[in-house]
């Protein structure tokens, strides 16, 4: 699959089909691209929320794998 964003600028543009694709149905999409800079910013501020709490039970000496078998061993049957 071959995605690309590009700005044309001009109405006509040549495109590269790949060899595997030639003799082969192939879709040819045309659509305006948008940018949500929202999102980016609920993105960026959920990394900043791992930052923070990156580490925050390090000084509680819990063992990974024995808080693992414990977990798993509450949820037998």
């Amino acid at each position: 699959m071959l995605r690309e964003i590009i700005k044309p600028m001009s109405e006509f543009y040549n495109i590269h089909i790949p060899k595997e694709y030639i003799n082969r149905e192939v879709e040819i999409l045309v659509l305006p691209f948008s940018y949500d800079k929202k999102a980016e910013i609920e993105d960026n501020q959920s990394d900043d929320i791992f930052l923070k709490t990156f580490g925050i039970l390090k000084s509680k000496n819990i063992d990974p794998l024995k808080w693992q078998e414990e977990i798993r061993s509450d949820r037998e049957i």
